[in-house]
């Protein structure tokens, strides 16, 4: 296990019988769990703990005039609740989880070296182009309008980065040191437990068993156009999240 594990979810386990069908849901097991543990933790101090004290920040370089008043995701200007912030790091583990599940998916497709960094730039551009919008109160009356910007540029920049980082280093100790794997799994259980992740990851882990069953695809994820194919598709998401940031920003300054 551990040494398919090293390699990734879908890569082949080299000529002859493949393995039993028990050792790949194992194998989809490990990373899905891992994955939504990275992504939920990253998600949760990053985007939660983080979004929050950009919001302090944010409150203090804008004018006494926005105390008071409701910002777009429904929090009150000014004032620290705590059940919304609970509310907001419930959220953003979440999404961090979704974050941390498309990464280990994809994973097999993409080279290593590098990739932390250009997660973190792909979630800085898109990121940013879901967060940030003309319209609204959060970019009309907090100030300065560059800082709001780029605040919510560099949170989910950091948040991609930091589940990739942590992705690497649960891969060290996954499974192998069960009471880690256990503490570090908690931050998966509310996206796993949210319906509509969970059913599109049985539905992504059910397509991924079936090419593992079939001989033909187990070695999809090493073909050269299939690589090729992933990094256009990624880079072309880049690239649309990048023009739509563009035009918001141009609206906002």
């Amino acid at each position: 296990m551990a040494a398919v594990a090293d390699v990734a979810v879908a890569t082949p386990q080299g000529q002859g019988t493949a393995p039993a069908v028990r050792d790949d849901l194992s194998m989809l097991a490990y990373w899905i769990t891992l994955g939504a543990a990275a992504g939920g933790l990253g998600g949760a101090v990053v985007g939660g703990i983080g979004g929050r004290f950009a919001m302090f920040l944010l409150r203090l370089t804008s004018d006494d005039s926005i105390r008071g008043l409701e910002s777009d995701d429904g929090f009150i200007m000014g004032r620290f609740d705590l059940s919304a912030t609970l509310s907001l790091v419930l959220v953003t583990t979440v999404m961090g989880a979704l974050v941390g599940l498309i990464m280990v998916f994809g994973r097999p497709f993409f080279p290593r070296r590098g990739m932390p960094f250009a997660w973190a730039g792909a979630g800085a551009l898109l990121g940013g182009s879901l967060f940030i919008s003309a319209d609204g109160v959060d970019f009309t009356l907090l100030e300065p309008l560059w800082f709001a910007i780029a605040l919510f540029m560099l949170l989910p920049g950091l948040g991609a980065l930091a589940i990739a980082l942590l992705i690497d280093q649960y891969h060290r100790f996954w499974w192998r040191n069960r009471p880690a794997t256990v503490v570090a799994s908690i931050a998966s259980i509310p996206a796993l437990i949210f319906f509509p992740i969970g059913i599109a990851t049985a539905l992504v882990a059910a397509a991924w068993l079936l090419a593992l069953r079939m001989e033909a695809s187990r070695a999809f994820a090493t073909w050269r156009p299939a690589r090729v194919a992933a990094l256009l598709v990624f880079a072309a998401l880049v690239g649309m999240g990048t023009l739509a940031l563009q035009g918001d920003v141009r609206a906002i300054l």
